[in-house]
């Protein structure tokens, strides 16, 4: 039996879509260009981990996302949260490259921060998800 390969590229690439076709300007490790007064979210994804996910053993893969979903109001930081929630949540039995979502799972969500180094000041949520998959 070959061992399945495992790519977090198309995971991630899925991940993307869904915020982004969720309305709300989504860039992985920057900000987004032309944000204007919008809410925004930054998205910072580990390499992943192998796992075994049943007894065939070495077949699930997991990776976290960390989502800094920000806005010029505690509350359109807020509207970045509760899109991104919706999005990754639908992800759930998709498949992305040959591995189909399990339920993501929601690890922290920290408290609301002020960053009043930025010009505006920004609002900033920060949550964090694990996502699970296993071969489709």
């Amino acid at each position: 039996m070959t061992a399945p390969v495992v790519d977090a590229q198309p995971i991630i690439a899925a991940i993307k879509a869904a915020v982004t076709a969720s309305g709300v300007l989504f860039s992985e490790g920057v900000k987004p260009p032309g944000i204007g007064n919008r809410p925004y979210i930054v998205g910072f994804f580990d390499s992943g981990t192998i796992d075994n996910r049943s007894l065939a053993g070495r077949d699930g893969f997991s990776l976290v996302g960390t989502f800094h979903c920000a806005g010029l109001t505690p509350e359109s930081a807020r509207v970045a949260v509760r899109r991104l929630r919706s999005a990754v949540l639908g992800l759930h039995l998709t498949v992305a490259g040959g591995r189909q979502f399990q339920r993501p799972e929601h690890l922290v969500g920290l408290p609301m921060q002020r960053d009043d180094d930025a010009d505006p000041a920004l609002f900033i949520a920060v949550e964090e998800w694990r996502f699970r998959a296993t071969p489709a």
